[in-house]
């Protein structure tokens, strides 16, 4: 059964320098239970993508199509109101900054407690039984419920927002980057954490990062995005043994490995497109290695390329030709030069 399902989505933020196309025609289903980690480069649409999902999009930003069925029924078509009352009891989120999600005037024991009773019926009592319980569950001792954000450390609120995200169970959970300030052995530690708690109250997750390392241990699925577009789709295992798309390939080169230790890792050139211009073609296009003139006038449809496997590029039948060449370094230094040389000619 599907929890969510999102379905040709497009999401813009109106600006006085004109319109930008954050999201476009973005669709997936995430089952009970299930895991999907959003990957991509910064600007890529995953925040917004998150932040849609809560209705908690800047004033700016616009569900301009598509539908979002939550249970059955669609967010999009919610009053703010009903909108509120799923938020927190059915759908949380955890965000990556623990320092500005809590108010810094209040102890962290008031903020959950107020929380658990603005979207519960739950007494003050009952309400501070359950955000000792969840304090608990996330590794910190009752008692930093009376302390101030500024006196807990970086790990310490970080479980807070967690804790604050878990108090009702919610059967969604979204992660926006919940680990990115902290030290790897504490990231470690509250991403175990989190999948423990995902597991006991067998919620679904949308983990969002720029880091596939972190996908490959927690997530069922990985969504590829890039330009605010899906370039691929796949079961986690099945991608990070046969990855399709020519962007997933670059992806894996700047990804360590253990089996190459000391190696360089290969970057992607270029930057990610200008979504306040018009897009023709396929969006990672002028980063490709493998780009044909096809690629530049005709925007590639997601296709099947194995059980629920998909990809939008042009030519998935020549993915070994370009596994081979995507290790090579010299074959992103062609892009380098190319893209180096319509700088000197633009100029």
């Amino acid at each position: 059964m599907n929890l969510l399902e999102v379905r040709n989505l497009d999401i813009d933020y109106v600006t006085q320098e004109g319109t930008l196309k954050a999201i476009s025609d973005v669709s997936f289903d995430l089952k009970q239970g299930e895991s999907i980690g959003l990957v991509g480069e910064s600007g890529c649409g995953k925040t917004t993508l998150a932040k849609s999902i809560m209705r908690l999009l800047p004033k700016n930003g616009v569900i301009s199509k598509g539908e979002m069925l939550f249970k059955g029924e669609d967010i999009v078509k919610k009053s703010k109101e009903e909108v509120r009352k799923l938020r927190l009891k059915e759908i949380a989120m955890i965000s990556q900054s623990a320092m500005n999600a809590l108010n810094p005037v209040y102890t962290v024991g008031d903020q959950l407690i107020e929380g658990i009773r603005a979207h519960s019926n739950a007494t003050k009592e009952e309400a501070a039984k359950r955000a000792e319980e969840v304090f608990k569950i996330i590794g910190l001792e009752a008692k930093r419920l009376k302390s101030y954000p500024h006196q807990m450390s970086g790990g310490m609120k970080q479980r807070a927002i967690i804790a604050m995200a878990l108090t009702l169970n919610p059967s969604l959970i979204i992660a926006d980057e919940p680990t990115t300030a902290l030290d790897v052995v504490v990231q470690d530690k509250i991403l175990n954490q989190i999948i423990e708690i995902q597991k006991q109250i067998n919620s679904s997750m949308v983990f969002i990062t720029h880091d596939i390392s972190v996908v490959s241990e927690i997530c069922e699925t990985i969504i590829v995005m890039y330009g605010g577009k899906i370039m691929e789709k796949a079961n986690t295992k099945v991608f990070f043994k046969a990855p399709y798309h020519p962007y997933s390939l670059g992806l894996q080169n700047a990804f360590p490995s253990i089996k190459e230790i000391g190696e360089e890792l290969i970057s992607i050139p270029g930057s990610p497109p200008n979504l306040m211009k018009e897009q023709n073609g396929c969006r990672f296009q002028e980063r490709c290695p493998f780009r044909t003139e096809l690629c530049q006038k005709e925007l590639p449809e997601l296709k099947e390329v194995g059980e629920e496997h998909l990809i939008a590029c042009h030519y998935p039948e020549k993915v070994n030709e370009f596994r081979e060449d995507a290790k090579k370094r010299e074959t992103w230094e062609g892009v380098r030069n190319r893209l180096i040389e319509e700088s000197v000619g633009e100029a």
